[in-house]
């Protein structure tokens, strides 16, 4: 599966702290949807909208089932996994899966716009990766069963 990025998830010390290792990426950019900043947070969540410009974003390429695991549990229910077409920077169209905010849960967004290069700029980025607290869920992996021999 690949996976479109949008937000911290950018960041490659972001991705590691998730993940736990790297994947081949390529640049690209979705239609049909804006980022807002979440309210009382300093990232963003990406809703559908019939205005606005691309969002730009990083597709990581094959994630593994476990990473994708990891993932999910990082974003925890705030998010909906769901699949978008991305245009990539190679001229290729490639359905990615990406994190959602429901519309229902659209109010716990501000109206501000949110910019990887603000976050990064403005110090939230530092902030981010010492405190958030989904780096303890995403690696609150559960006990893998032994194999049989």
């Amino acid at each position: 599966m690949h996976l479109f990025t949008y937000g911290t998830l950018i960041f490659p010390e972001v991705w590691q702290a998730v993940v736990g290792r790297p994947f081949a990426t390529i640049a690209g950019h979705v239609s049909g949807y804006a980022l807002h900043r979440v309210r009382d947070a300093v990232y963003p969540g990406m809703v559908a909208t019939t205005t606005g410009a691309p969002v730009a974003g990083i597709v990581y390429l094959d994630v593994s089932d476990d990473a994708v695991a990891r993932l999910d549990r990082f974003e925890d229910d705030f998010y909906q996994r769901c699949t978008v077409a991305v245009v990539c920077d190679d001229g290729r169209l490639r359905e990615a899966d990406t994190y959602l905010v429901p519309e229902q849960r659209r109010a716990e967004l501000t109206d501000e716009p949110w910019t990887c290069q603000a976050f990064a700029e403005s110090g939230d980025l530092s902030h981010f990766m010492a405190r958030y607290k989904g780096f303890l869920r995403a690696s609150n992996m559960p006990a893998q069963p032994p194999e049989d021999s």
